[in-house]
């Protein structure tokens, strides 16, 4: 089962390793990036990041697929994240699960805009996530369990 599906360029690192994992009580997590999964340096990277006891799959969106529909884990509290909106919604088209989602951050780069804190989206960004409205995924905007959450429908009517 997926407790939240996150978006964050970063994908695992400490602040949302163990901020989430005390608020969603997870026991695995999967990360669904074909960047990083084709990236050995990245992967023992995000190994590190990991909290001890947990179980961590760095696999491609469609593998990361695979493995979330898995019915292994359907017991599992699974936390997944993406790297983008774009993987984001790619996941989503192929899981049997409507996990809410969770947008946590994607930094500034040429021709993104400040959507709300810690997060740039360019219009590519703005398509993906619009459709996954679309599609009847919530979609909360909240930085880390402590920070106030903002629903995304309402900041885009703002943007």
């Amino acid at each position: 089962m997926i407790v939240k599906l996150r978006i964050d360029d970063r994908l695992l690192h400490g602040q949302v390793a163990y901020s989430w994992k005390s608020a969603l009580s997870y026991n695995a997590i999967v990360i669904a990036s074909d960047a990083a999964a084709a990236d050995e340096f990245r992967k023992g990277v995000i190994k590190m990041c990991c909290p001890e006891g947990v179980k961590l799959a760095t696999r491609s969106v469609e593998e990361a697929a695979k493995l979330i529909n898995n019915p292994k884990l359907k017991d599992m509290k699974v936390f997944a994240i993406c790297g983008s909106p774009a993987d984001a919604n790619g996941l989503l088209k192929k899981l049997e699960e409507k996990p809410v989602v969770n947008l946590g951050g994607i930094q500034m780069a040429d021709g993104k805009k400040l959507f709300s804190k810690a997060v740039y989206v360019d219009e590519e960004d703005l398509r993906n996530l619009d459709e996954i409205a679309s599609a009847g995924y919530t979609i909360e905007v909240q930085e880390v369990p402590s920070t106030a959450m903002a629903k995304y429908a309402d900041l885009r009517k703002k943007f």
